[in-house]
């Protein structure tokens, strides 16, 4: 029941799916984050669901937009934010303290800009590709993989002096075996079907851990703009690395 209610509360959280919960304690909505990959699975599905609907177009580039539209709507752009604070904080060049303030401030500044510019492109070219190549299994894994670098970014790295933002506490019940339990679910889904998207999610987690070592050298650790950042980095990483390999043809036969 209580899994149940924290996955509901999630849902309501991390997607615009009309939710609504009463008497929604402060654990239970920390709690709910360890739920990022169920809910992305949630995410995912629907995103297969409407790949596949606008493949019938015929025209990946027109679809590969459409999802991107979609994808923003459904989530309503939650982690975007995180990603132009913290690109506009590391690219400042300055001090911890410097930086700190940087990504807090509300206002887009233009390494955050071009970093979601050069995001929102990747994507597209990536839906693109996905769409083209009829590998929607991708468009429903992204979400799982992208939400799982965040539970191991919480449980590898410490939260950074200074950050602000509703990243600490996650980072505070994130276990190593939430992380285990996860890891081995995705891999075990990509394995089945693909040895080439197996390689992918390989390749993403160690991108990601490359990525928490470089904050952590840079801020000190994470903050709730960092993880955001990670969950949609993460994601392009698994999906740009599935073209990469699916077009050299490494890996075995497979399923998609």
């Amino acid at each position: 029941m209580n899994f149940f209610r924290e996955f509901l509360i999630g849902l309501s959280f991390y997607t615009r799916i009309p939710i609504q919960l009463k008497d929604v304690s402060e654990e239970e909505f920390y709690r709910c984050m360890l739920l990022m990959p169920v809910i992305g699975a949630v995410i995912g599905a629907a995103l297969w669901g409407f790949g596949w609907c606008v493949s019938w177009l015929r025209m990946p580039e027109i679809a590969a937009i459409l999802i991107l539209i979609f994808y923003i709507w459904l989530t309503g752009g939650l982690h975007f934010d995180g990603v132009a604070d913290t690109i506009d904080g590391v690219f400042s060049a300055r001090d911890h303290d410097k930086m700190m303030k940087i990504m807090k401030d509300s206002r887009l500044g233009s390494f955050g800009a071009i970093g979601l510019v050069l995001l929102m492109m990747t994507l597209w070219i990536g839906y693109r590709r996905v769409i083209a190549g009829h590998f929607l299994i991708v468009l429903a894994l992204m979400p799982v993989v992208g939400r799982y670098a965040a539970i191991q970014t919480c449980c590898i790295s410490s939260y950074a002096e200074g950050g602000g933002g509703l990243g600490r506490r996650i980072t505070e019940i994130t276990r190593g075996w939430h992380v285990a339990v996860y890891a081995a679910a995705i891999a075990a889904v990509c394995g089945w079907l693909s040895m080439r998207l197996l390689l992918a999610f390989a390749v993403s987690a160690l991108l990601n851990f490359i990525m928490m070592w470089d904050l952590k050298r840079k801020i000190g650790g994470i903050t709730g703009d960092t993880i955001g950042m990670t969950i949609e980095m993460n994601q392009a990483f698994f999906m740009i690395v599935f073209l990469i390999l699916q077009n050299i043809g490494v890996g075995l036969p497979s399923m998609v």
